[in-house]
């Protein structure tokens, strides 16, 4: 190593957060030159990490501190502003000084007053280093039960604020809360009403491009957006904010929400009806409904398929005893087929078959929807109690410690014993047909895509069964069995007699 006298010198600097003046990247290279000037040394190359947590980023994942020890200088120190410039964790900071030593180098810290070179020095670095990760835990718990304890409260901490909603001053004391934004709601609403209809996420892209909705911010700086993205809307949707819920997932240090949200004191979610747009129950529909779609319209264009969703889940193989198979979708010879996943049978191009024998059968019959309609006890949080119940099995088998798994017993005892409770005040669900204004017929012609086609379809048809049949070119309509729903409204409606018209006026 070269003598102390005849020092050549590598300054490094590290910062966090660019508005923290007192540790600033500038004072840092400045008191680094000042200092290495004072004793007669050379600074001969500098390297710096801006915007970078030294909690998160181990010194050899930085762009800065690489480019450092990639460096083709010659040095043999480098000088740093302060040890928790360098690491936030003893084992980072160890090992950074190993690779140091492996290359004859030491380390300086100028605020410590600290050189690596002498035993002195890396006994009183040992301690120093384990103040900086005593301090930055110190910090992070602090900062998390500040968050913890706003969210509880209602407030906003910080951070990103979902698309259709901002903040505004706390009625009710100091800080901000969530607020639904009446200029951008209405297509925040306008997108989760097509997808519960069974729109498919990307014909809502389009939606939102048509009528010009107002773009999300940027997520990068000097990003300039043309129009809707697939995987923002997608992400809108599964917001748990639309069902008046705050994500939460202390820990998380990926770029990908978490799914768990702010809970109250048994586990279950706080929940702000002003905030909300849905029923939680229904959000959890909806959102299932997003994950257990195969059509081929949930999804962009590049990655759609190129067969029809008109008739998707109303196929099905009947050549099985025990019970009829859904057929999937697919092509033979490039032409609309369905096949049975386990015997086989395939057959094709049967859409125009369907609706003529839909529109021929049901086209002139008054249109019936069903409806389901639940009138509730006092069993609204069932649902909730259910998916934490589940939350807590997975949680407890994965607890670190026994008194995080002791806390997550409790809790689940407690719930328990409120879903026991809430047993008793279950509610009464009632499937009701309803009556459309509209014919069948009417209704079709009218829908305009393949869901609202399909929404019609389902109101008309239970099923179509395959069975085996002749080979050879041309559809054989005698594989298909249909099974209608109201059977006994089929065909034409008959003119009304005399009477009846005569009856109808009377009345």
């Amino acid at each position: 190593m070269l003598s102390c006298m005849s020092r050549r010198c590598a300054v490094y600097a590290r910062i966090s957060v660019s508005s923290e003046e007192s540790v600033s990247i500038e004072r840092q290279l400045r008191a680094a030159e000042q200092y290495v000037a004072a004793r007669g040394w050379q600074v001969v190359v500098t390297y710096t990490d801006d915007g970078v947590s030294a909690t998160r980023n181990r010194p050899e994942d930085r762009t800065g501190w690489r480019a450092l020890m990639d460096s083709t200088e010659t040095f043999d120190a480098v000088i740093i502003w302060k040890i928790d410039r360098l690491a936030r964790r003893i084992t980072d900071f160890w090992s950074t000084v190993q690779v140091l030593e492996e290359r004859d180098r030491s380390l300086v810290s100028i605020q410590d007053n600290l050189d690596m070179s002498t035993t002195v020095g890396q006994i009183v670095a040992g301690v120093m280093a384990g103040f900086a990760q005593m301090e930055a835990e110190a910090i992070r718990d602090r900062v998390t039960a500040a968050r913890r304890h706003l969210l509880h409260n209602g407030r906003i901490p910080g951070g990103t604020i979902p698309y259709g909603w901002r903040t505004v001053p706390n009625p009710d004391g100091a800080g901000r809360v969530l607020a639904q934004d009446p200029e951008r709601i209405e297509y925040v609403r306008g997108a989760v009403e097509r997808v519960q209809h069974g729109a498919s996420i990307y014909s809502v892209v389009q939606w939102l491009d048509d009528v010009s909705a107002p773009l999300p911010r940027a997520s990068q700086k000097g990003r300039k957006r043309t129009g809707w993205h697939y995987g923002t809307v997608e992400r809108l949707i599964r917001n748990p904010v639309l069902a008046g819920m705050l994500p939460y997932n202390p820990g998380n240090a990926t770029k990908v929400r978490g799914e768990d949200v702010v809970r109250d004191e048994h586990g279950l979610p706080v929940v702000d009806e002003k905030v909300a747009l849905l029923p939680v129950a229904e959000w959890r529909a909806l959102v299932r409904q997003l994950d257990e779609r195969d059509s081929g319209q949930s999804k962009p264009r590049a990655l759609r398929s190129k067969t029809s969703p008109l008739l998707s889940g109303l196929v099905w193989c009947a050549m099985h005893d025990d019970a009829p198979v859904r057929m999937h979708r697919g092509t033979t010879q490039k032409r609309h087929s369905y096949y049975c996943p386990k015997c086989h049978q395939a057959i094709s191009n049967i859409e125009p078959h369907v609706i003529e024998q839909f529109l021929a059968l049901k086209g002139e019959h008054v249109r019936w929807s069903v409806v389901e309609e639940v009138y509730e006890g006092g069993a609204a949080l069932l649902p909730e109690i259910e998916q934490r119940l589940d939350e807590l099995d997975a949680a407890i088998r994965g607890a670190s410690s026994r008194d995080e798994r002791r806390r997550l017993q409790d809790q689940q005892a407690t719930l328990l014993d409120l879903r026991d409770e809430k047993r008793a005040e279950a509610p009464q669900v009632v499937l009701r047909e309803v009556q459309s204004t509209h014919t069948y017929g009417e209704d079709w012609a009218e829908a305009t895509t393949v869901e609202e086609q399909r929404a019609v379809l389902d109101d008309a048809l239970e099923a179509i069964e395959v069975r085996r049949g002749r080979v050879g070119r041309g559809l054989d309509t005698s594989r298909l069995t249909f099974r209608w729903k109201m059977p006994h409204q089929l065909g034409a409606v008959a003119a009304p007699s005399d009477e009846e018209l005569a009856s109808w006026a009377a009345s």
